[in-house]
């Protein structure tokens, strides 16, 4: 039943393009602007929902946020991502997040091995096939607490060089992950740990035009993260390293803000995630990313309600099982 039922999760896993381990289903993402970045974002600092990616995205909120996610994938799976970040004090930032997947009404198959007959057979699949077969859901759920520092520091590289700022965040990630699959359950315990860098390139070069590079890198589940199944096994989450960039660039002509994403990570060796943004000012972006050999787009808007921004985004993709559209939203106050 064990075996049969991890064929099941791994068919899924493999039908929504979203990895082959226990925590898979995450890799749907936590946002709808995220998704549509193609999810390069271990580079992306002040991301309330990009704790997903690296928990260093955290770092440097000071105001509440609370963000949501729906998505109705193909018409198979409803999934969802709700977190709030709270800040602490002046450095400190914490995150909640809860995210779950939900399959309904997945047939069973019906075990004919003991019928070698081909009529007794034959017989059975029709009755089967008249009285319905049995069904089952694969539910799939994780908590996420997210704990991120910002540091600042200034640089003296000595010598005829200035010195110059540089921003530093760090984050820790402890997941709580639960599945409940035909008749088995498994829980388990992962730990994230993130970084990224951040300079003003004005500030090192002698053109005051440019603007900021970050880079990032995020250890995701280190030493491995172990699912314990009700069924007296384990599956192993194995650790992930995801390194990557962001260039933000000011577009001061057309009062406009352009961002380039660039991401690896080991798990896909031969896969690289990377995506635009075009943001006008602060109102509205346009979007468009690349994941899991998709070409993603999306796009955003801000506006105050009673002196609270909100945001709205809306993403989508194409797949061979047809076009999936997700739609989030995040306010501050």
């Amino acid at each position: 039943e064990m075996k049969s039922s991890l064929k099941i999760f791994l068919f899924i896993s493999v039908l929504f393009g979203t990895g082959k381990y226990g925590d898979a289903f995450l890799n749907l993402g936590t946002s709808a602007r995220n998704i549509a970045l193609g999810q390069a974002l271990v580079a992306d600092l002040q991301n309330p929902s990009g704790f997903n990616v690296s928990p260093a995205a955290v770092g440097g909120i000071m105001t509440k946020n609370v963000y949501g996610l729906f998505i109705n994938q193909f018409g198979l799976a409803e999934y969802g991502s709700f977190g709030i970040t709270i800040p602490l004090n002046k450095k400190l930032t914490l995150g909640i997040n809860a995210s779950g997947l939900l399959i309904d009404n997945i047939p069973e198959r019906p075990d004919l091995r003991f019928l070698t007959d081909l009529e007794a057979r034959r017989d059975s699949i029709r009755t089967l096939v008249l009285k319905g077969f049995d069904t089952f859901q694969d539910r799939e759920f994780a908590a996420t607490f997210t704990i991120a520092k910002m540091n600042h520091f200034i640089v003296n590289p000595g010598w005829q060089f200035a010195t110059f700022p540089v921003r530093l965040p760090l984050g820790i990630n402890i997941r709580i992950l639960h599945k409940e699959l035909h008749k088995i359950q498994a829980t388990g315990i992962g730990v994230d740990f993130g970084m990224a860098l951040s300079i003003d390139l004005k500030d090192v070069t002698p053109y005051p035009w440019l603007g900021t590079l970050s880079l990032g890198s995020s250890l995701n589940h280190i030493l491995g993260t172990r699912l314990f199944w009700s069924s007296d096994k384990d599956e192993l989450i194995p650790m992930q390293l995801t390194t990557g960039l962001k260039m933000e660039q000011p577009v001061q002509g057309l009062r406009s803000t352009l961002a380039g994403y660039f991401q690896l990570n080991n798990q896909f060796p031969d896969e690289v995630q990377y995506g635009f943004e075009w943001t006008t000012s602060q109102r509205f972006a346009v979007r468009m990313g690349y994941q899991n050999d998709s070409i993603q787009g999306g796009l955003g808007i801000q506006f105050p309600l009673r002196g609270v921004p909100i945001t709205i985004d809306y993403s989508f993709s194409g797949h061979q099982l047809g076009k999936a559209h997700r739609i989030g939203g995040e306010f501050s106050f």
